[in-house]
């Protein structure tokens, strides 16, 4: 049996440092993340120590490639545990996937066991529990689904019919809510099993399993594991006295907490069913206008109404226990800066006074962060996000990033860039006429190095770069180098770097800047020893699409032709992106296709959208529950990336309006599934796909037309939200190919060099990585996908927070290591056959 410590403890393992990391690490100074670390530690729970064992299987001897031999052998020690007798569910591991190539398949929990479906089908409740071991159904954890179900029924059913043979008003609100978790876990069971019987059909390879649809059977697994504990601590203290007195507040907001959770997963696992039947040719990715608006409008609920669930006591449960103080003091933060956002001095000081509140009382902090997510506007969200390059935040950064020999602020431009007979003009996208500006107090400040940020004008035609570097090389006097662009003082001269990294910032293209990634980008340049120039593009909404694109393809291209001054040879260059960074390089190397310019030796994706147009999938469902990338901030990003702009008005059209409740109708009934009914005990054939004709049909008789659709609609999210999802829904702009580059063509993508993508596991855009994989190995393009899990979108980002997330981030900086080292020759690989990589 799964005991409290077990479960506390899972996450917070350790293990000691390995010889190999000694060969940077001397160079690269992480004492003040040690500090920054030591500071967290007093609001975060400290480990226990527990013994780990390896999860390789001793049997099979599986060659790996010596590319990832580093990065994967010290997360198979030290972030995976072997399932006990005392354990159902595993940590949240770091579980890396590995090359997908044939030759170098991994022998890791994650991609070595077969999702087959649920052994039993659990009819009856009463039957004995077995003992708990690793079977081949685990799905990516070693979580044994069977065996949590059993023990939650069984624990459930034991402590609803003690209280209800009580009397106290305690009693039979326990019992109730006993019978509410009971009904939820009935109604999610069959829903599992029918995901995972479909897993198969949306993996990326047999070696490589992911997918939205796996992250959300595994994010119910985990709360029902989180709801055992409770269990049994309701079920060892409900005797007694000091129940009531002691226990029973606590225990009560605790597992309705849980039991709301659960809920909410049920009603998000009912519509992954829903639209795996929409996946005609099992892609992840659906567009919207694939699926009745009856299961639209039911996608709108959950968002505007079981959000708030995944908010309070349960904040971040999907990822890695490290990270989710940080998560839920992120949140009691939002939640203090918007009562003060935009107010005046006095009352701004009394909401901070009592912003203790959204620490202390959870419920207070899930109503208002719902809130937040659903009303705020995109100004709102950018100035939010945007504290982190204030002024004052940046002077304290100072203390957590090390130091570097260059680091030059400047800008390039105007001229073009000539290239033979090619020509890279400047950018010439203007700003958004007539756009809201968010205050610059809410921002960077005055005194900023960063002139693009939110609430300033861009000088036309200009692009801002940063360059850094380790030490000084030959040539970058020519910018030239001043006192001021040292950190750290060097008379020594080194000769120019073969390699070069450009870097392109994160953001969801509305925020933050070079200088809010340095937390990683010093510690990149100090251990790959190579120059590294970051691009500071203009943010939306003032600065829409394109101008992002054209100020970073120019940036790209004036590194090209100023090679010398960079302190580099010209040889090599790599580029690397983050989150909506990784968007623009993506965009930015299919231009250089289009325009016969060099296309970059390899891109480096983290955790990238490479679909922003409107459509579904699972992967999209889990930012539902995403306290750091929710819907509604997603929404509100591409809005002002896309040039939607900011209106108070809904439109103003003949629409009726049709009362829509806030409830699950069906979901309170029977498990939801699919107009078209589906045997969930059957095989998924081919007569479970809709042909377009049934589409046609379904679209037509789904009881709804277009005009009430969003009346509908406004009456589910409000009339602002309404109109904000119909210009999006209405806009061809987010499927263009610069923007979503998952619709660009196969002439184009035929091109791409080697592309490395390392999405999360509990991401929102999981989804949009497999399927950019999946079109890479039908062009034959050289690429390597590696899926992180456990940690947030923005991991990078979080060495700070966690200690775990530090040491996973020098396992990053082996892994570039290696990167770079095999991108000095050019495109050299093949998609069949292993990269030479050597320690």
């Amino acid at each position: 049996m799964l005991n409290n410590d077990d479960l506390l403890s899972n996450d917070e393992q350790t293990s000691p440092k390995e010889g190999r990391s000694s060969s940077f690490t001397g160079r690269l100074s992480i004492g003040p993340i040690a500090a920054a670390t030591r500071m967290m530690s007093s609001f975060t729970r400290q480990s226990r120590n527990v013994n780990s064992t390896e999860l390789t299987n001793t049997n099979t001897k599986t060659p790996t490639s010596s590319f990832l031999k580093p990065f994967t052998k010290h997360i198979l020690t030290k972030r995976n545990r072997s399932s006990s007798p005392k354990s159902p569910l595993s940590a949240p591991s770091l579980s890396t996937s590995s090359p997908f190539l044939d030759n170098t398949t991994f022998t890791m929990r994650s991609s070595s066991t077969t999702p087959s479906g649920l052994d039993s089908k659990l009819k009856s409740p009463k039957s004995s529990t077995p003992s708990i071991e690793v079977a081949t159904e685990t799905v990516d954890l070693d979580f044994n689904f069977d065996v949590t179900y059993k023990q939650l029924r069984e624990l459930a059913e034991v402590n609803c019919s003690y209280f209800a043979q009580q009397k106290t008003d305690v009693c039979r609100r326990f019992e109730r809510l006993l019978i509410q978790t009971l009904h939820s876990v009935e109604l999610s069971i069959p829903l599992v099993q029918y995901l995972r019987d479909n897993f198969h059909h949306f993996d990326y390879s047999p070696e490589i399993r992911a997918s939205g649809y796996r992250t959300l059977t595994v994010a119910h697994g985990q709360a029902c594991l989180r709801t055992v504990d409770i269990l049994r601590q309701v079920d060892t203290k409900r005797v007694g006295l000091l129940f009531n007195l002691m226990y029973s507040s606590r225990l009560f907001q605790d597992l309705e907490s849980w039991t709301k959770v659960l809920i909410g997963m049920q009603h998000l696992l009912s519509f992954a069913v829903k639209i795996v039947n929409y996946s005609e040719n099992k892609v992840l990715c659906i567009d919207a206008n694939d699926v009745p608006l009856d299961v639209e409008l039911e996608y709108f609920r959950m968002v505007a109404f079981d959000s708030e669930y995944f908010f309070g006591r349960t904040c971040g449960f999907q990822f890695a226990q490290s990270i989710q103080t940080m998560l839920t003091v992120l949140l009691a933060g939002l939640a203090t800066y918007h009562e003060t956002y935009n107010r005046s001095i006095p009352f701004a000081a009394a909401s901070l006074a009592t912003a203790p509140k959204y620490i202390l009382f959870p419920e207070q902090r899930a109503k208002k962060c719902a809130a937040i997510f659903r009303d705020c506007d995109y100004l709102f969200c950018k100035s939010f996000w945007n504290l982190i390059d204030h002024d004052y935040i940046k002077m304290g950064s100072r203390y957590i990033a090390p130091n570097v020999t260059v680091s030059k602020y400047f800008q390039i431009g105007p001229e073009p860039i000539e290239f033979g007979s090619i020509i890279v003009p400047p950018p010439t996208a203007s700003a958004g006429a007539e756009e809201p500006q968010e205050h610059a107090a809410g921002n960077i400040g005055a005194g900023s190095d960063n002139a693009t940020g939110s609430g300033s004008t861009q000088p036309k035609q200009l692009v801002n770069i940063k360059l850094l570097s380790s030490q000084i090389r030959e040539g970058m006097n020519e910018l030239p180098l001043r006192k001021s662009d040292l950190e750290t003082s060097s008379t020594k001269i080194l000769p120019m770097s073969d390699q070069i990294l450009m870097h392109v910032h994160g953001g969801g293209f509305i925020a933050t800047s070079s200088t809010t990634h340095e937390v990683y980008l010093k510690p990149w340049a100090l251990a790959l020893e190579i120059p590294i120039v970051s691009v500071d593009y203009s943010l939306a909404p003032e600065y829409p699409f394109p101008r992002a694109i054209e100020e970073c393809y120019y940036a790209y291209a004036w590194i090209l032709k100023n090679a010398n001054k960079l302190g580099w040879t010209g040889k090599t260059i790599l580029l690397v992106g983050d989150s909506a960074g990784g968007n623009l390089i993506t965009t930015v190397t299919m231009k250089a296709i289009e325009a016969g310019l060099r296309k970059p030796d390899a891109i480096i994706c983290f955790y990238t959208p490479f679909l922003l147009g409107y459509s579904m999938s699972p992967s999209r469902l889990l930012a539902i529950m995403d306290p750091l990338l929710n819907t509604g901030f997603l929404w509100r990003c591409l809005a002002a990336y896309a040039g939607i702009k900011a209106d108070n008005e809904p439109p103003q059209d003949e629409l009726s309006s049709t009362k829509v409740s806030p409830t699950h109708t069906t979901a309170a009934n029977s498990p939801i599934i699919p107009e078209k009914q589906l045997n969930i005990n059957t095989d998924n054939s081919s007569t479970n796909q809709i042909t377009p004709e049934q589409k046609q049909t379904l679209q037509s008789s789904n009881g709804i037309r277009e005009d009430t659709y969003y009346a509908r609609l406004s009456d589910i999210v409000g009339s602002r939200q309404a109109y904000l999802l119909r210009k999006l829904r209405e806009s061809a702009l987010p499927n263009h190919p610069y923007m979503s580059p998952l619709r660009a063509s196969d002439e184009i993508l035929r091109q791409f060099p080697t592309t490395y993508l390392i999405p999360c596991a509990r991401d929102s855009f999981i989804d949009d990585n497999i399927e950019f994989a999946r079109r890479l190995v039908k062009l034959n393009v050289p690429h390597h996908l590696m899926v992180v899990d456990g940690w947030p979108h923005g991991f990078l980002d979080f060495g700070f927070a966690s200690s775990e997330i530090a040491q996973y981030n020098i396992e990053i900086i082996i892994m570039m290591q290696n990167i770079i080292r095999q991108s000095i020759s050019n495109d050299t690989g093949d998609v069949v056959s292993a990269p030479n990589f050597t320690d």
